[in-house]
C-alpha cells in the first residue's frame, strides 16, 4: 500500500504538537540535577547540548528555515551520542579532559576526541552500555549519516532544496527524528540524576506525545552503580 503523504495542514498541526512536546520536556529538565560525579556531570552537559540543538532545529522549522534546521540534526545526534559515550564507555582521561575549563591548552588536549565510529566501537565493548539503545543509534547513523553530513557541508542535499523546496513530508520526517533524539536525551539526562523515580514523567511524555514520536525504547530505570 502506498504511503499517505503528510499535507501542509497536517504538518502545521504536527509542529504545534511538537512545540507542546518540547515545552513539556523542558519543564521536566528544569527540575533535574546531575549526580555528583564528574562522569555524570560532563555527560549531562553533553545531553543539554543535544537538547539545545533540538530546540533550535524546531524554531528554524517553525520559521520555514528547513535547510538550516536539517543542518542541526547531525550536531544534535553527535551531542547525544557523546553523552551516552561519556557515561558508559569513555576512559577516565577523556572524562577529565572534557571537564576542564576552556583554555588554549585544554582545547589542544581535546583535539583528538573520539569521533562517532570510535565511540560506537567503545560502546559496543562496554558491558555497562545499554546495547539496544546503542544498536538503535548505530542503525539511525547508518541510514542518515550521508544526508546529514551533506547538510552540514553544503552538499547536494541542501543545494537541491534551494530550488525544489521542502515537501511537507520531508519536514515532518526530519522533525520527528529530531523529536526522537530529544526524547532519548531526556531519558539520558534523567538517568544521570541517579534518581529512579525521576523517570516517571518521561514515561508519561512518551504516552502523551506518542503522535510526535517514532517507536523508541521504553525509558530505563536510573542507575548510579558506576
Amino acid at each position: 500500500m502506498q504511503r499517505k503523504l503528510v499535507t501542509a495542514q497536517e504538518l502545521d498541526h504536527f509542529l504545534g504538537r511538537t512545540t507542546n512536546f518540547h515545552s513539556a520536556v523542558m519543564a521536566h529538565l528544569e527540575e533535574l540535577v546531575p549526580y555528583e560525579d564528574q562522569r555524570f556531570v560532563v555527560a549531562f552537559q553533553s545531553g543539554l547540548l543535544a537538547v539545545e540543538h533540538a530546540t533550535s532545529a524546531l524554531l528554524l522549522n517553525l520559521q520555514g528555515f528547513h535547510t538550516s534546521s536539517c543542518a542541526l540534526m547531525r550536531p544534535q545526534f553527535e551531542a547525544h551520542l557523546r553523552g551516552v559515550w561519556l557515561m558508559y564507555a569513555a576512559k577516565d582521561s577523556w572524562v577529565g579532559k572534557l571537564s576542564e575549563p576552556l583554555t588554549e591548552d585544554s582545547a589542544r588536549r581535546s583535539n583528538k576526541i573520539p569521533m562517532p565510529a570510535v565511540m560506537f566501537e567503545e560502546l559496543r565493548q562496554s558491558p555497562e552500555a545499554p546495547q539496544p539503545v546503542v544498536q538503535q543509534l548505530e542503525e539511525y547513523s547508518e541510514v542518515t549519516w550521508r544526508a546529514l553530513s551533506s547538510y552540514n557541508h553544503g552538499g547536494l542535499h541542501p543545494l537541491s532544496r534551494v530550488t525544489s523546496g521542502f515537501p511537507a513530508q520531508l519536514v515532518f520526517d526530519v522533525q520527528r527524528n529530531s523529536n526522537a533524539m530529544l526524547a532519548l536525551s531526556a531519558q539520558l539526562l534523567t538517568i544521570l540524576t541517579g534518581v529512579p523515580s525521576a523517570m516517571e514523567p518521561v514515561r508519561r511524555l512518551h504516552v502523551e506525545f506518542a503522535d510526535c514520536l517514532p517507536i523508541i525504547p521504553r525509558p530505563p530505570t536510573a542507575d548510579t552503580s558506576r
